[in-house]
Formats: structure tokens, C-alpha cells, sequence
């Protein structure tokens, strides 16, 4: 692989995070949110394990007394609510409002659609290795674990 190859991947990619950035800020300023609220939120949609403020800190690597404040302007915005845990009462719960999330999934919807018919100009094993790169990359970016 030649030096210049790899220097377009890392420029293309810079950019399409410059560009993703960008829109998801507009759409948490549209909203009410804050750019970490709306990642949080988000990070909340996909991951149904990620439940607790300590659950959230591992994962971002955000200290728990800002993701408190996070949750604080989600809860106020409608996004969330906060619950006892069945198992530990001492441990708070996150849950959504389906209600609430599912207008904001839905400005996502076109992007979705247009992703689809994208995706769909690649073979399978390209996009195999679009999938390996990515996870790559995810975890390249993914903070460690303090517990390690």
C-alpha cells in the first residue's frame, strides 16, 4: 500500500467526520441539545446494555459528574427518564421516551434511505472491508477502559 494511498483514506475520512460533525450539531442545536447530548442520546438508541451514568462514562470516557449533567438536559428536554433499577434501587436507570426519540430517529430516515441505495453500489466484499475498517477505526477512537 503506497504512502499516498493511505494519506487519501486519512483525508476522506478527516473529512467525512468534519462533515458528520457538523451536521449533527445543527440538528442538536435544532433540538434544544447540545452536540454531546444528542451523541449521548445516540449512544443510548444503539446500545440497550448502556443504561446507568457509569455505564455512559465507560463509554465515552466522559467523567460521570458531566454525563449527570447530560442526562439532566436529556431529562428536560423529554429524551429520558430517570428510574430506580429493579435489581439495585442505589443505581439510577436511564430509559427513553420512544415518543420523544422517535421524531428525532426520524430526521435520520432520508439519510438512511439515501445510505441504502449508496451501500448498494458496493459488493459484498467491499463492503466487507469497509465493515473491518470501520471497526477499526471505532476502535482506534474508543477510549480505554480505566478499569484495565
Amino acid at each position: 500500500m503506497t504512502n499516498a494511498l493511505v494519506e487519501q483514506v486519512r483525508i476522506a475520512l478527516q473529512r467525512q467526520i468534519v462533515d458528520a460533525t457538523l451536521g449533527n450539531d445543527r440538528i442538536a442545536r435544532d433540538n434544544g441539545l447540545q452536540m454531546t447530548d444528542l451523541q449521548t442520546l445516540h449512544l443510548l438508541v444503539l446500545n440497550e446494555d448502556i443504561r446507568t451514568p457509569r455505564q455512559i462514562s465507560a463509554a465515552t470516557g466522559i467523567p460521570t459528574s458531566t454525563v449527570t449533567r447530560i442526562v439532566d438536559r436529556l431529562e428536560r428536554a423529554g429524551f429520558v427518564r430517570r428510574a430506580p433499577d429493579n435489581m439495585d434501587r442505589r443505581r439510577t436507570v436511564i430509559n427513553l421516551i420512544p415518543e420523544a426519540v422517535g421524531p428525532l430517529q426520524s430526521l435520520y430516515g432520508d439519510v438512511d434511505e439515501r445510505f441504502a441505495t449508496l451501500a448498494a453500489s458496493f459488493s459484498a466484499d467491499e463492503l466487507d472491508t469497509v465493515i473491518r475498517f470501520l471497526t477499526a477505526m471505532r476502535e482506534f477512537y474508543t477510549p480505554d477502559d480505566p478499569r484495565r
